[in-house]
């Protein structure tokens, strides 16, 4: 057992939160007004089976670790360190402190870099020159490959000690000893400003999850790192701007292509943390994700987040079905270069991301876009910035401005108790399946096409499930209580709020049937039924008649599958 988890098993999350405000019994729960917003009647729940805590009134949450990050501004570190100092848990690094935790990492660095290079790592060097990632970059990126051995680093760093390894994230305790987190994995060392090695990411070749990453340890917390940023940092002082991008790819491709400027969230959602480290280069932020990505409500609030550090932040929208590594490679640098250049200011980019997503046209629509908004309207910092917001959505919507500044505020009203705002919530389809995933209640055969659905996933849950397949691949248990701690705030809080609700169903295994057709069957069925509308049309264009039988055959099985689950429901 590692050091966090030893923590978490043994702290006791009542006493703890109990420090900071007054806890009343809830049945199996406790209450609290939440110290986080002005709260005047309880919100805050915690569960001590659970090990969790979770506001329904600002949607705070996350575990015993989290809270005390959030209520004394305390990082990962800092926050274990009190901790374990309280239980009288020893912090161990093999005793030889964060230098020798450098070093460890700098030599499986080494050993990953040596294993691309040897008879083994053929398919990673197909794989990257195959991503246009020639010999020439690996060096400069330190990219690697971990051999398929379940031991193979653990041998190459055994002079280290298990313990410190254990520490670093680089292998993982089983129930028959330890072995590699990384196998048959494209490595990509995760560097922080200065060029250390603090982690470790596994791009895998086949199955799930796709990326495996190093989780939280002595030397990287999720979300305080930009993948790039000490290769970076001299361009984007030189140009007065950094790009941000999701991924390793991205980056690496980008810089080759002339764009040293460009770093990477990688694929969470941008943290304060992120944007501070940002600001002491610039003062200027282009977003560079893909259209879907960019648009996503996570997204968008990370963008948030950018500006109320005080950075200029603009987003470039690249050509659909495009990311930043694809487009790069296919139309080259001059190409990304014009597209970053006629990137929108943020507030524009805002207004048109949230009415893409409404029929505008219906009252409904127009009144769905303004409770989305209302959703960001608290983060929202900058008077000017509000203004421009109210400004655009009253010419998108023909409302004036006064109206809208009130949609957006909210009309007051009293504030329910906790137990009160519990049982108004309503789950989408979306919260269901991953709380039964989180819970153990997907059946084993069902999850590898669950897993392999990914994208269908909002960025909050997408984090959730790829941490979740990651802790399934690496052998461990995947109980939620125990990733909370590898995700970013707004993953962790979502999570506590799943599971703190106590779910009152008559028949689980039909609660999960109709969220499984209402989230992936129903969706996916229809996606084919468009492609196949389009094929047939060009069909009937072409004249091809062998082409127009299959495809009507084909539409009309669809349309069986498709009445047929809706009758399921």
């Amino acid at each position: 057992m590692g050091v966090v988890e030893e923590i978490k098993a043994r702290v006791n999350i009542v006493d703890l939160i109990g420090r900071y405000v007054v806890l009343k019994p809830a049945g199996k729960n406790y209450k609290a007004r939440c110290p986080f917003h002005p709260d005047d009647t309880p919100s805050l729940m915690v569960s001590p089976e659970k090990g969790l805590w979770h506001c329904f009134g600002c949607g705070a949450g996350g575990d015993a670790i989290g809270f005390l990050m959030r209520i004394e501004r305390l990082s990962f570190q800092e926050a274990v360190g009190k901790l374990a100092q309280e239980l009288g848990i020893e912090l161990r690094s093999g005793g030889e402190g964060r230098n020798r935790l450098f070093q460890v990492n700098l030599e499986a660095l080494k050993f990953f870099q040596r294993e691309l290079r040897g008879p083994q790592g053929e398919k990673a060097r197909e794989y990257l020159l195959s991503r246009g990632l020639g010999e020439n970059l690996w060096e400069r990126w330190g990219l690697g490959y971990a051999p398929p051995a379940w031991d193979g680093l653990l041998r190459a760093l055994s002079r280290f000690g298990v313990q410190a390894l254990l520490d670093l994230g680089l292998v993982v305790m089983g129930e028959h000893g330890p072995y590699d987190r990384f196998r048959d994995r494209v490595i990509f060392p995760i560097r922080d400003e200065q060029g250390r090695v603090v982690a470790f990411a596994g791009r895998g070749f086949e199955g799930e999850p796709k990326y495996l990453n190093t989780p939280n340890t002595p030397l990287f917390t999720k979300g305080t790192v930009l993948y790039g940023l000490d290769l970076a940092k001299d361009a984007i002082r030189r140009r007065g701007r950094a790009v941000i991008v999701e991924g390793y790819t991205d980056v690496i491709s980008l810089h080759a292509a002339g764009i040293e400027e460009a770093v990477a969230s990688m694929g969470t959602s941008l943290t304060e943390d992120q944007a501070r480290l940002l600001s002491r280069y610039t003062d200027e932020v282009v977003i560079a994700y893909d259209r879907d990505a960019a648009g996503e409500a996570s997204a968008l609030r990370g963008m948030f987040i950018l500006h109320g550090v005080g950075l200029r932040v603009r987003v470039a929208s690249l050509p659909p079905e495009e990311d930043p590594d694809s487009f790069v490679r296919k139309a080259g640098g001059r190409a990304v270069e014009e597209i970053l250049a006629q990137a929108q200011p943020f507030q524009e980019f805002f207004l048109h991301a949230l009415a893409s997503r409404h029929d505008l046209s219906k009252m409904e629509g127009k009144e769905a876009l303004l409770r989305e908004a209302q959703s960001f309207w608290p983060e929202i910092k900058s008077s000017v910035l509000r203004l421009a917001i109210v400004q655009g959505f009253s010419q998108l919507l023909g409302l004036p401005p006064e109206e809208v500044q009130e949609a957006l505020r909210g009309v007051t009203r009293p504030v329910p108790r906790a137990e009160e705002k519990v049982a108004e919530i309503r789950l989408t389809p979306e919260d269901l399946v991953v709380k039964f995933l989180l819970e153990g209640k997907v059946p084993a055969g069902l999850v590898p096409e669950l897993l392999a659905e990914e994208h269908r996933f909002s960025a909050v849950y997408r984090e959730v499930v790829r941490r979740w397949a990651e802790r399934r691949a690496e052998g461990s248990s995947p109980d939620a209580a125990s990733l909370i701690s590898d995700l970013s705030p707004e993953s962790a809080s979502r999570v506590s709020r799943l599971l703190l609700l106590d779910l009152k169903v008559a028949d689980e295994t039909k609660a999960l049937e109709e969220a499984l057709i209402r989230f992936l069957y129903l969706p996916r069925l229809s996606e084919r039924m468009e492609e196949v509308k389009l094929a047939l049309k060009d069909a009937e264009r072409r004249g091809d008649s062998e082409a127009v039988r299959r495809f009507t055959l084909e539409f009309q099985r669809l349309c069986r599958e498709r009445f047929e689950l809706l009758r399921r429901r």
